[in-house]
């Protein structure tokens, strides 16, 4: 499908402002979901500035140095020390405060754990505070509060960084009982020195909390992570009542989903950062969000365009979900809902960026100007940063909000004789205009011409219509052989009609015994 044509930021205010409602219904108090995203630092004051003093002493990713943090006018015993993966390696660094006494830095919870995240590959120095903005009028029970601040450290700007909470288990964050779990999914866990396990099926999940654990614990966790992949993966995999629905909380799975899937972040394809938490004889529940620096338009060394899929595309827990027509669908529904959330806080880019200008354009004459990262830069200057990035979430949005074309089906049976299967291909919506889907029927291990008749070909959708079959023409070669395969793929669409999951479904032939 080509990129969608530019749509310059005041068009997207226009349509934000003609679009977005926010207010709950009346006669009802505010739900925790519809708070309002200053509850969280959205839109962002002017930035403070944050001193650090390690009376000289270096700072290193491992291990603490002790010193303190002025904040507020308010000088504070802490430890500093160096975080993130590859972040670390970069000019800009990002940091850790554990304060000697809890404090609220941001909101208002007292904590002793915070963090500086220094966004060097976000040259807007916004997605991450979008995203959060996005998140904190969801369902998801948590997102961190942030503000913006100017880092001091021992007497040096660092420039612009995001002051913001820790992921981290406690009562106003991820709130547990004594037997809960913080979780993350996390390719790099053994290289970050997290305990955690591999699944049979290659999911990598690490302990966020407890820090410490137990081989019952870690067995504990692992048979219970197992038991939700058997599931998932079975063959009943989608029944309402005993399939995955039963081992996780799905509609907070997916609000995750899709504040990730429109920020298109590059770590939510379960790669790192995605953050679940368990209660023995409860169900999964994902969240909260978290690290959008690579996302938006920006993926390491490369871009991302705003007309792809990116979170649900592998095999991995979410992409499975997606191969349940009814999953998918709530999913296309519940976007439907959060959609004018999205356009406010994209409309609302433009002015938070003007707020931070001054320390944000002191920020990039000593980070960005040079060529560093270039598979980060987007704009020639900061305004183009932004713009490309209001410009980017736009068009994202718009995308996500076409109609979409999936298959109805995972799977269908059929002996093998004779016989034409239809497979029925629905649309969301039903279709306002002519829409034609392209479909390819290929084997997967059973044989074309002597089982099954392979083709291409396409059905019409007419104005009103919202579903349509392709024809599987089964053969019957009287050879006697074991159960095969053939699958049904929709490999496009037309009128700006997008192709949803799932995109391929298999047809069974049962077992010959002749």
């Amino acid at each position: 499908m080509p990129l969608l044509k530019k749509i310059s930021v005041a068009t997207a205010l226009a349509v934000a402002a003609s679009t977005v409602v926010l207010s709950p219904a009346a006669g009802r108090a505010p739900a925790p979901a519809e708070r309002a995203t200053a509850d969280v630092g959205w839109p962002p004051a002017p930035p403070t500035q944050l001193v650090i003093d390690t009376a000289g002493a270096a700072i290193g990713r491992d291990d603490y140095v002790p010193g303190t943090v002025t904040l507020d006018g308010v000088t504070r015993v802490t430890e500093v020390r160096g975080r993130g993966n590859s972040t670390w390696g970069w000019a800009k660094k990002p940091y850790k405060l554990k304060l000697e006494e809890d404090a609220a830095l941001v909101g208002p919870g007292a904590y002793d754990e915070w963090v500086l995240l220094a966004g060097y590959a976000d040259r807007s120095s916004l997605r991450t505070a979008a995203a959060f903005a996005v998140a904190a009028q969801t369902r998801l029970r948590w997102t961190p509060h942030f503000r913006f601040v100017e880092v001091v450290l021992n007497g040096q700007s660092q420039g612009l960084y995001l002051l913001t909470e820790q992921v981290e288990e406690g009562e106003g964050r991820v709130d547990l009982p004594d037997d809960g779990y913080l979780l993350e999914v996390n390719q790099r866990y053994l290289r970050d020195d997290e305990p955690g396990f591999r699944t049979r099926r290659g999911t990598p999940v690490a302990f966020k909390d407890p820090d410490e654990v137990t081989k019952k614990q870690r067995r504990e966790v692992k048979r219970a992570v197992t038991r939700f992949e058997n599931v998932l993966y079975g063959p009943g995999f989608d029944d309402p009542e005993t399939g995955y629905a039963a081992y996780v909380d799905v509609r907070k799975l997916i609000d995750w989903y899709l504040v990730e899937e429109l920020f298109a972040n590059q770590d939510s394809n379960f790669q790192s950062s995605v953050h679940l938490s368990w209660v023995p004889g409860k169900r999964f529940v994902f969240g909260p969000v978290w690290d959008f620096d690579l996302s938006a338009g920006s993926r390491w060394k490369a871009s991302s365009r705003p007309d792809t899929w990116l979170t649900r595309v592998g095999r991995h827990w979410v992409a499975r979900m997606l191969e349940d027509p009814a999953f998918s669908a709530r999913v296309k529904s519940r976007w439907a809902r959060l959609k004018p959330i999205a356009r406010q806080v994209v409309s609302e880019i433009p002015s938070a960026a003007a707020t931070l200008a001054p320390l944000a354009e002191a920020d990039w004459a000593q980070w960005h100007a040079s060529g560093d990262l270039e598979w980060t830069h987007h704009g020639r200057d900061r305004q183009g940063e932004v713009d490309f990035l209001a410009d980017w979430l736009t068009q994202r949005i718009q995308w996500l909000s076409s109609n979409e074309v999936r298959l109805g089906g995972l799977r269908q049976r059929t002996e093998e004789r004779a016989r034409t299967v239809w497979v029925p291909v629905r649309l969301q919506s039903p279709a306002s205009a002519a829409v034609d889907v392209s479909w390819t029927v290929q084997g997967g291990t059973a044989t074309a011409g002597e089982d099954f008749v392979a083709g291409t070909g396409q059905v019409t959708f007419a104005a009103g219509q919202a579903e349509r079959y392709v024809p599987v023409q089964v053969l019957d070669d009287r050879v006697t052989e074991g159960r095969e395969t053939v699958l049904v793929s929709i490999t496009g669409a037309s009128s700006n009609v997008v192709v949803g999951s799932p995109s391929t479904t298999t047809v069974a032939i049962a077992a010959n015994k002749r």
